[in-house]
């Protein structure tokens, strides 16, 4: 059940993300290939159907779901690994 809690949360925060970049506006030029590298990983998250799919957890179409979501939290880790440069630390 937890899998599935987290399948529905990374879903929401995708979404959350997504219109808060958009909200930013035009990036500056050397950010925008990242920032629609950035969108695109989010995509696949934010249109997850794991809220929809998980009615039954022991179904089919959950354990679908879920996958799809382990599978762009990946692809979207690595282009978050992108931002480092960008990222100051203190």
């Amino acid at each position: 059940m937890g899998c599935i809690k987290n399948a529905q949360d990374a879903a929401n925060r995708a979404r959350s993300a997504t219109s808060a970049i958009v909200a930013l506006g035009s990036p500056p030029p050397e950010l925008t290939a990242l920032v629609t590298e950035t969108l695109n990983a989010l995509a696949p998250l934010s249109k997850s159907n794991a809220a929809a799919s998980c009615q039954d957890a022991t179904s089919d179409p959950c354990a679908k779901a879920v996958d799809q979501i382990d599978e762009a939290a990946s692809t979207l880790v690595e282009v978050l690994d992108g931002w480092a440069p960008y990222i100051q630390t203190n």
